[in-house]
């Protein structure tokens, strides 16, 4: 036999729709009522939502947030963003910073769903990270609700997970064709890792780089090599390369400093552009592409709530990115051989 909302809505005197939003975990159920109807539908075998049941027994609402590297700037961001959001919805975060250790990402992402057998455990997971395995994120979401920032959410069609993610090409090939209005053909790709959103960044990097029909080989770097060994960078301009295009803020800034050891003025011989639009690329003056940082950390820990209160139907938004210009055209660069 199904038991139904009416049949605990007769059992504990309330109306149907007051039901429903206690049910639903809705904090705008007084305490007394979400505790009668919690009760009446475990009595009748009506099945209780996570969300519910811990408003009902008074236990604290916590959601987890597992991240990459909470010190990197975009990451910083958008935790300061859900932070605000979850106490807004009065709930507690419980951050796992793996600091770039995928082993850590893994553990961390297993200890925060098996933590929600407990009273103080996390009733969802907001994963601020393009790294995990698709079926570890699945594997996740079966126990309790996940949602995703990040690259790669095509691989998430589908599987009870939410995605916020950005438009990484179309902001790729903005900032390309930027730098080629000013002159800058010739740019060389510096890559963070092999992580998801280097990768596709470098691919768009490659693509316009050959509409341009620029000179040369197709260019890219490491930026781990080129701090070890910051002579390649000279070697690149040496090479005509007139910008360097960091997968990140993050990158650009060490780039930066590694050209400066090298006693080069990169900002003065050459562009250095980054990605993320973050704070660090202001205080550098860098040309970067924008994302909405804080509006998709927002967002990243709305989708687990929206989903304990009861949405099913799979969420994945794509969000634009911002070109914010800050570069001077080819024609204002001095040679490298001039600064030298």
């Amino acid at each position: 036999m199904t038991i139904t909302l009416a049949e605990v809505a007769r059992a504990t005197g309330l109306s149907r729709s007051l039901v429903s939003l206690a049910l639903r975990g809705d904090d705008g159920v007084s305490a007394p009522c979400r505790e009668r109807v919690v009760r009446a539908a475990d009595e009748l075998g009506l099945p209780v939502g996570a969300l519910a049941r811990r408003r009902a027994s008074g236990d604290p609402l916590v959601l987890g947030v597992l991240v990459t590297d909470a010190e990197h700037p975009f990451h910083a961001e958008v935790l300061a963003s859900a932070h605000v959001t979850a106490a807004t919805l009065g709930f507690a975060l419980r951050v796992v910073d793996a600091g770039r250790d995928d082993a850590r990402l893994v553990a961390g992402l297993e200890a925060l769903t098996t933590s929600a057998k407990s009273a103080d455990g996390v009733l969802g997971v907001a994963v601020v990270s393009s790294r995990l395995a698709p079926a570890r994120v699945v594997a996740a979401a079966r126990r309790v609700p996940v949602a995703v920032l990040g690259s790669g959410a095509g691989l998430l069609a589908g599987v009870g997970v939410d995605t916020v993610g950005v438009d990484e090409e179309s902001g790729m090939r903005d900032l390309l064709l930027y730098l080629a209005s000013l002159g800058h053909v010739r740019t060389c790709f510096v890559a963070e890792s092999a992580f998801p959103s280097t990768t596709r960044r470098g691919r768009v990097h490659a693509e316009v780089s050959g509409w341009l029909g620029a000179p040369g080989e197709q260019c890219t770097a490491d930026i781990d090599t080129l701090v070890a060994e910051p002579a390649r960078v000279a070697r690149h301009l040496d090479d005509g390369v007139t910008a360097f295009v960091a997968a990140n803020d993050a990158t650009a800034a060490r780039l930066l400093a590694a050209a400066h050891g090298a006693g080069l003025d990169l900002p003065t011989v050459a562009v250095v552009t980054g990605f993320d639009g973050t704070v660090l690329a202001e205080r550098l003056d860098l040309t970067s592409v924008g994302q909405p940082c804080r509006r998709m950390g927002a967002r990243v820990v709305e989708l687990v709530v929206e989903r304990l209160r009861g949405r099913r139907v799979d969420r994945h938004e794509v969000w634009p990115t911002a070109l914010v210009p800050r570069c001077r055209p080819r024609s204002a660069l001095p040679s490298a051989h001039s600064e030298a």
